[in-house]
């Protein structure tokens, strides 16, 4: 038969288990959105996922998300993905390291979600 500190440590593992489930679901779902932002805007500094952005005014030319820690100076080599100007949410499911930069293209109205961590 089983001991009380053995149905104890099971328990524990269970809620471990749980918990980590619970981290990776929200990773993958984001835990953050941004403002709609229309200008060139840090969103955040350090590391996480870029889950998706959503188009809120098209505007008439493209922009970019970058991979980049400062909200100027960016480098096609930090771009992460380009931003249509057509309305709509776009999942894109992107790591990004240094930093999450928005930059709106001419007339566009932008905002993304993201998770930390």
């Amino acid at each position: 038969m089983a001991s009380l500190d053995d149905i104890l440590t099971t328990q524990k593992n269970g809620v471990v288990g749980i918990n980590e489930l619970n981290k990776t679901t929200i990773q993958g779902l984001g835990s953050n959105t941004s403002q709609t932002v229309t200008t060139e805007t840090l969103v955040i500094s350090g590391q996480g996922r870029l889950v998706n952005f959503c188009v809120v005014v098209a505007g008439s030319a493209t922009g970019e998300i970058y991979n980049f820690g400062s909200n100027s100076g960016m480098t096609p080599a930090s771009q992460l993905v380009t931003v249509p100007n057509t309305i709509g949410v776009y999942n894109c499911n992107l790591v990004f390291n240094v930093g999450l930069v928005i930059a709106p293209g001419t007339g566009q109205s932008v905002n993304v979600t993201y998770s930390v961590g």
